[in-house]
């Protein structure tokens, strides 16, 4: 990895504040915030960016999530500790993330998703995943310094005790 990069946040701190009150509201779907991070880990890995799949990986344990499921979610067309559901969900977030190799998404998958999710998930899924690929690409461009991961920890273990 090259030499420090900008501060991002020091010059778009208000623009991430919106962006975090997004992810507040995405707390409280219908996803759950179990598959939610699960969704978050799986689109940070295809992604490639080190700092979320190392803090999603760490929040999903503080949600108390199998280690199974946790280690299994890269691999998880495969895997059967993952239901129907949650399947259709990895599905369309891998699709959306990956959508600059295709520019399209086929009506077969669109109605899966929206028979397993239903309108209002499908639109939650898809908002998303949209966060997280935005942050993917925050933490890649600037490779976001995982000191602060200790700090955002801290954060949601304080938010997840008083829930």
């Amino acid at each position: 990895m090259s030499g420090t990069r900008v501060n991002y946040y020091k010059h778009v701190g208000k623009a991430a504040q919106h962006l975090m009150a997004i992810e507040e509201l995405l707390e409280h779907t219908t996803l759950g915030p179990k598959l939610l991070e699960l969704i978050r880990l799986r689109t940070s890995q295809i992604n490639g960016c080190s700092f979320c799949v190392n803090y999603h990986t760490q929040v999903l344990g503080l949600l108390e999530e199998t280690p199974e499921r946790i280690n299994q979610a890269a691999v998880w067309e495969e895997a059967p500790c993952f239901t129907d559901q949650e399947k259709a969900a990895f599905r369309w977030a891998e699709t959306l993330t990956k959508i600059a190799d295709t520019r399209f998404i086929n009506d077969d998958l669109y109605q899966a998703t929206l028979d397993a999710w239903g309108e209002a998930g499908i639109s939650e899924l898809t908002l998303a995943v949209g966060m997280i690929n935005t942050w993917n690409r925050l933490g890649i461009a600037f490779h976001t310094d995982h000191g602060f991961i200790d700090q955002l920890l801290r954060a949601k273990r304080n938010e997840l005790a008083h829930a």
